[in-house]
């Protein structure tokens, strides 16, 4: 078996967690999706995720938590019962085990969690105005890598923009979009989950799995299709060069969102789409990235 084709394989166990991670592990469904023996599976996910398959789910359901607690209205049983604990106290343990700090400690006290560090957020640096939007349904096919956001990024556009121009897909309407699963406040730089997506049109009717098994198709390996939710979004303009964007984030979560009257969607990821054509070609000050944040109605 190739390595693309094994990689295949994990990719799509690794997005079906991702998926469902409100529902609870069912390996024997997750070595199917992979095409492995139950006997051989959990020795192949952690080789090739770096943590078994609980740890991982358990460690993205309490990264998902943070948000929770720091922007809705749940109880924190009722977040601790989403994270899949029986009780609060089970919770606590191993929120505490993670993060050095309390679920209460976050809470109450407002405070931005670091994996390093927990500092409260009071500065008040730049202000951002949204526009709220519902949009629909976003298909794209997306190539993925995992690291910080300054080596995943230009990794994963190079892997997407190779297969596209390749193939001749690219035109003037189809969108770049980027999506960063996790916090770089919250989890360690090697974890973090960026994918590189196009929009490349539902009339081009592409499927992923004719594309990874046809030799007309060429740079496939590794790409994923899926559709970013529609639905409610507060969209926000950033402006200048990409590293900025963590601090329109903290912005967002630590300033905006807590006044707004709004809530996140728990099952739902922010994403960026970047307007300018050809960001190499781009002064750092021209730069321009809509933020979309989604909202629970």
């Amino acid at each position: 078996m190739s390595k693309q084709i094994h990689s295949e394989r994990m990719n799509r166990v690794v997005q079906h967690i991702e998926d469902n991670l409100n529902v609870d592990v069912d390996i024997k469904a997750l070595s199917e999706i992979a095409f492995y023996s139950e006997f051989h599976f959990h020795r192949l996910f952690r080789s090739y995720v770096g943590e078994s398959v609980y740890g991982y789910r358990k460690r993205l359901l309490l990264e998902r938590s943070i948000k929770q607690l720091l922007y809705s209205s749940e109880t924190i049983t009722e977040i601790s019962f989403k994270c899949g604990y029986d009780n609060q106290s089970s919770f606590n343990k191993a929120f505490k085990r993670q993060f050095s700090y309390t679920p209460s400690q976050v809470r109450q006290q407002r405070v931005s969690i670091s994996t390093t560090i927990i500092k409260p957020n009071t500065e008040r640096t730049i202000e951002m105005k949204p526009e709220i939007k519902n949009i629909e349904n976003i298909r794209v096919i997306g190539a993925r890598e995992t690291g910080s956001y300054a080596e995943a990024a230009p990794k994963a556009w190079g892997r997407i923009m190779k297969f596209a121009y390749s193939n001749k897909l690219m035109d003037k309407d189809v969108r770049s979009i980027g999506i960063t699963h996790d916090d770089p406040s919250v989890t360690e730089s090697d974890n973090i989950r960026y994918d590189a997506c196009l929009d490349l049109g539902e009339d081009i009717n592409l499927d992923i799995n004719a594309i990874v098994n046809s030799d007309d198709i060429k740079n496939k390996s590794n790409l994923k299709q899926y559709t970013i939710s529609g639905g409610s979004y507060a969209v926000f303009l950033h402006k200048g060069v990409y590293e900025g964007l963590q601090q329109s984030y903290a912005y967002i979560f630590n300033e905006w969102l807590p006044e707004s009257g709004h809530s996140l969607r728990d099952e739902n990821t922010c994403f960026e789409i970047y307007l300018n054509r050809d960001p190499r070609k781009t002064k750092p000050e021209n730069l321009r990235t809509e933020i979309y944040i989604p909202l629970s109605l």
